[in-house]
């Protein structure tokens, strides 16, 4: 534990340096701001930057520890002079506080201002007992997005999946309780409190759970489900494995602050907890890095991933999980690595177009990772570390299946392959198979999905454009398939009066047999056969590598031509032929065509590109690579392909995989075959009609309902 806090505090240290170009003095008081230090996340930058200066400061052998208080103090005082409670103006003009968010900030600031409290003075203590009874008050009549009162829904669509804010208002009204106990409203606060934490991590079956938490059944305080029954979120409308973290997170800072000052915690604080990290551990690649496997609306590799830090603090001290620590420390080198060397911010190299254009939301990020490291230094010292030794190692310990067929979710990892098809994920169809020890191979949106982009196209990350029209998942041991269908080009507006809708259909089907290295996928898009369609980008298989600092900007590609070297960023942006039909990433990842001979092609692009804030580098593989407007034929296939991929297996072994389409007299049906990795024969095959049809594979019948899909083993 000792030398994953020696290296957090070194981060901090040279972090802090570099980030004082983000430091703004505010008036001729000696009051300052942490970047500009607008409304919500601009004043919880600040807090956030108090907590880790705060923390720095009072490490041993730190330097500059007086510098550092000063400077936490200065924007500290800020904070209170700006609060509603507060005298002055924040830096737009407007005072913060008094909303869903507002207490967010301060519940991560708390472990770091106790650092403060000796140096505080007395104007500073009244300013600041002043601004949390005011939270405190309105938390007692709460109001999040016009919905009044505690809520949760499991839809994020319904505009009451609330499960992070839920948590962070119940620890905060229990802090409040515990600070001050003889408050009037004291008693209050508690049984608020426990009504919040019920209703953050929360499932169906609370509404008629009579288990007994801090006196009442679950049942008397439920309010509704945040999460399904095997712990799946829709929040921001997808699933979000990176806000069932923001929940974790949120329950640790209060365990641990509370053991720090010697208080008991609410029974209702670990509602559900154990249950829910049971699931998330299984999305944690091996070096500590989140599989978001529902994909990502911001910055890659940031924000949530940051606090997985005190959730995997809290995941070896509470919920005894004897291989936290190790994936903590995975965490920690993936810092270290994006840092490089010298006083630097985090993430200067790899987020600098947000930088140049957002320093609002940058600046954010920056605190959020020193505020997690200041937490680990804070709370490192209070874990009770598990007192069993592993039974199993780390990879065998995270395999398993998963699977939420109501919110369309199916996984499944090994030591050898993490595999996963998300139907609602970011912009929907979202599929991985890659090893889990190599998380730099990972990239989400519309991976191994069909990229169909008509013109008037916006907004294409969030996928406005695409409507989920129906699928199929069935999990088995060792693997799982599913097939489903999406409506593309959906509610386009076109300048100057014209409007386009359900301009083609994607099929889809994937597969991950029991080999534990394979995955196979069919793709099918038609156009619409009633209307005209313009058609402005159009990628087939698609699949989307980062090419970034996590592995020093350098891809080899095997395939039938030989090696091929990509170095990150291109000279221009390029479509670039591979010479092959099957090729290797690194001698890691596989992927070999089934149904095409036509050589795979490589996109590249001299700018980041990934998610809609430019966070990476990729190189995106395809069969298709069409980049000009077209005008579609009515009915048109413009996507139809089959093809494999090979977690964990070398290039010799992706040369020598056996297989290839299978065919059919009904043209509606498709099919590959490959020999897996367990030399046994797979097939998956999908019915893309309207009407159940019956199909012979490998010597049998098969009957596949329209839009089905079945995997067949043969040996």
């Amino acid at each position: 534990m000792h030398d994953l806090q020696k290296r957090a505090q070194c981060l901090l240290e040279r972090w802090a340096g570099a980030a004082d170009s983000f430091w703004t003095p505010v008036g001729s008081d000696g009051l300052s701001s942490f970047g500009p230090g607008y409304q919500h996340w601009g004043v919880q930058s600040g807090l956030n930057y108090v907590a880790a200066l705060a923390t720095l400061a009072a490490q041993e052998n730190t330097v500059r520890p007086d510098f550092w208080r000063q400077r936490a103090l200065s924007v500290l005082r800020h904070s209170l002079a700006t609060h509603v409670t507060g005298d002055r103006p924040g830096t737009e003009g407007r005072q913060w506080g008094n909303n869903w968010i507002s207490m967010l900030g301060l519940e991560r600031a708390m472990h770091g201002v106790a650092h403060l409290e000796a140096l505080m003075t007395t104007q500073d203590r009244t300013a600041w007992q002043r601004l949390l009874l005011k939270e405190a008050a309105w938390l007692m009549n709460p109001d999040r997005g016009g919905a009044a009162g505690i809520n949760a829904g499991l839809w994020a669509s319904e505009g009451k999946n609330n499960p992070e804010s839920n948590i962070w208002s119940g620890a905060f009204l229990w802090r409040m309780a515990t600070l001050f106990p003889d408050h009037p409203r004291a008693t209050e606060w508690r049984e608020q409190a426990h009504r919040f934490l019920i209703n953050g991590v929360s499932i169906p079956a609370d509404a008629g759970d009579q288990q007994v938490i801090a006196g009442q059944p679950v049942v008397a305080r439920h309010a509704g489900a945040n999460f399904f029954p095997n712990y799946a979120l829709d929040h921001h409308g997808y699933l979000n494995v990176g806000y069932m973290v923001i929940c974790v997170s949120n329950v640790a800072m209060l365990h641990f602050d509370l053991r720090k000052a010697g208080h008991e915690p609410p029974q209702s604080l670990y509602h559900h907890q154990r249950d829910l990290w049971q699931v998330l551990r299984r999305f944690i690649f091996e070096d500590g890095r989140l599989a978001r496997i529902g994909g990502d609306s911001r910055v890659r590799y940031a924000y949530c991933q940051e606090y997985l830090l005190p959730a995997l603090l809290f995941a070896a001290d509470y919920l005894d999980d004897p291989h936290a620590l190790e994936l903590l420390s995975g965490q920690i080198g993936l810092m270290e690595r994006e840092a490089g060397g010298g006083e630097v911010l985090f993430y200067g190299r790899r987020v600098e177009w947000l930088r140049q254009h957002n320093p609002h939301y940058y600046s954010r990020l920056e605190s959020d990772r020193a505020c997690a490291l200041a937490m680990l230094l804070n709370y490192a010292p209070l874990v009770q570390l598990p007192a069993v030794e592993p039974v199993e190692p780390l990879a065998q310990s995270l395999s398993g299946s998963w699977m939420e067929e109501e919110h369309g979710a199916v996984m499944h990892r090994s030591p050898t392959r993490l595999a996963s098809f998300v139907w609602r994920a970011r912009g929907l169809t979202q599929a991985i198979c890659l090893p889990p020890d190599a998380s730099d191979l990972a990239e989400w949106f519309l991976n191994l999905a069909p990229v169909v982009r008509f013109i008037g196209n916006s907004d294409f990350d969030g996928g406005n454009h695409r409507r989920l029209l129906d699928y199929q998942i069935q999990s088995f041991d060792g693997g799982f398939v599913t097939s489903g269908s999406v409506m593309e080009g959906v509610n386009i507006r076109l300048d100057e009066g014209a409007q386009c809708t359900d301009q083609a259909v994607t099929q889809l089907a994937f597969a991950a047999p029991p080999d534990d290295h394979t995955c196979l996928c069919l793709q099918y898009v038609r156009a619409a056969a009633d209307r005209v369609v313009y058609l402005a980008e159009l990628k087939s298989l698609n699949l989307v590598i980062p090419n970034d600092v996590f592995n020093d900007y350098r891809r080899v590609v095997y395939g039938a031509s030989g090696e091929a070297v990509l170095t990150s960023p291109p000279e221009l942006d390029e479509v670039v032929e591979l010479n092959s039909g099957w090729i290797n990433l690194d001698d890691r990842l596989g992927l070999v065509s089934l149904t095409s001979d036509a050589p795979l092609v490589v996109e590249r692009s001299t700018e980041r590109r990934a998610g809609h804030y430019k966070s990476l580098y990729t190189e995106i593989i395809c069969q298709t690579c069409q980049r000009e407007v077209r005008r579609c034929q009515p009915g048109e296939i413009l996507v139809d392909t089959g093809f494999a991929v090979l977690a964990g297996v070398d290039s010799t072994a992706t040369a020598a995989v056996c297989g290839s389409s299978l065919e059919f007299a009904d043209h509606e049906m498709r099919g590959v075959w490959v020999t897996g990795q367990d030399k046994k024969d797979y097939a998956l095959v999908a019915n893309w009609g309207t009407a159940t049809k019956t199909v012979k594979v490998f010597g049998r019948q098969y009957e596949l309902p329209a839009g089905g899909a079945r995997l067949i083993a043969r040996g």
